[in-house]
């Protein structure tokens, strides 16, 4: 029931909650359906729906109904010329050779030594392969660069979410922090509720910067030259902070990449085939393509284990299309054809 008291318009909804309409300051009348909001400057985007709820994605929406729009960053769209990246900015630093070469170049481009408004964090899943968590750990010492590792912890008590900083000695190796989530969540992330990357990296990352007093920041990605595609996915998004690319505008590309690695006396101690780290990020993450995930089980059958132990617990699987877990480990003992990848799928957890 839609109705007006003291200069407002509110909604109940058939459970009897009640909130607030937001109104479009033109006709001083509540938004419709798909009618874009372009002169606030709090939401941005088109109305969910007539008086329907969904869930808040921005503090400033829960007292509202009938809205599905971010609040936007007041950073403004940056002209990318060098690794000098505009301040303050958090570089999400995946623990793969692409962030770290990028992370390199921004080293270099401020004479080595990041100013104090530019924090470069490490997400740990705790499903990690130690030799990310090695790699991460070299160049922290090696090149003399502060990373906040931090994880999600989940409390019995407000706030219950929130996340903790961690070094490489007291990082979770045994997927504690995924543990949690979904117990929490009481269901698995899958291909269309990606919520390990939103609520292990994202979010974490999100409210540590905020932890600083910073609103609004800019969002350093280690997207190539040669992903166009999830440099325009980043771009679409709307959020409190700024995603950018240097290295989509700086123009490096895999090969760079790779060509830099041969040149340095360390390296991330997984494969790179075809330029690609598939046992990075997580081990076996569900989007990872089956041939994927089978030539790591035939090369690592233990690492089935964890994965098979969630869907026996949740009772349902990862991937509804293929086989389960366990499965796909009894399948990958045979040894595999020769490798194609066949991974299609990509989020947040970057190379």
């Amino acid at each position: 029931m839609k109705f007006f008291k003291e200069d407002r318009w509110y909604y109940t909804n058939p459970q009897g909650v009640t909130k607030k309409l937001l109104l479009n300051p033109v006709t001083n009348q509540p938004y419709k359906q798909n009618e874009e909001i372009t002169n606030d400057n709090k939401f941005k985007g088109k109305v969910f729906a007539n008086y329907r709820y969904e869930r808040p994605l921005s503090m400033y929406e829960k007292d509202y109904w009938g809205i599905k729009t971010k609040l936007v960053s007041k950073a403004s769209e940056p002209d990318i010329t060098s690794y000098r990246v505009p301040t303050p900015a958090v570089i999400s630093f995946s623990g793969g050779r692409t962030s770290a070469f990028m992370l390199k170049q921004i080293l270099n481009a401020y004479g080595g030594t990041l100013p104090e408004d530019i924090k470069v964090c490490f997400a740990n899943t705790g499903k990690e392969l130690p030799e990310t968590l090695d790699f991460v750990h070299d160049i922290e010492t090696l090149w003399d660069v502060d990373i906040h590792w931090i994880e999600l912890e989940i409390n019995e008590t407000t706030p219950v979410w929130s996340q903790k900083r961690v070094n490489y000695e007291t990082a979770s190796r045994k997927g504690e922090p995924f543990d949690e989530l979904i117990i929490k969540q009481q269901m698995l992330p899958n291909l269309h509720k990606r919520v390990c990357t939103i609520e292990m990296k994202i979010k974490p990352i999100e409210r540590y910067m905020q932890s600083f007093g910073y609103t609004d920041w800019y969002s350093v990605l280690g997207l190539r030259y040669d992903e166009p595609k999830r440099v325009y996915d980043s771009k679409n998004q709307k959020q409190r902070y700024l995603n950018i690319c240097p290295m989509y505008e700086m123009e490096h590309t895999n090969e760079d990449v790779l060509e830099f690695w041969k040149k340095q006396n360390f390296d991330l101690k997984l494969p790179s085939i075809n330029g690609k780290t598939i046992a990075g990020n997580c081990d076996l993450c569900f989007l990872k393509g089956t041939a994927t995930t089978l030539k790591l089980l035939h090369e690592k059958p233990e690492l089935a284990d964890w994965w098979i132990e969630k869907e026996a617990i949740m009772g349902r699987k990862f991937v509804n299309y293929r086989p389960d877990y366990i499965k796909l480990k009894d399948i990958s003992i045979e040894p595999p054809k020769e490798y194609i990848d066949d991974t299609s799928f990509t989020c947040f957890c970057h190379d």
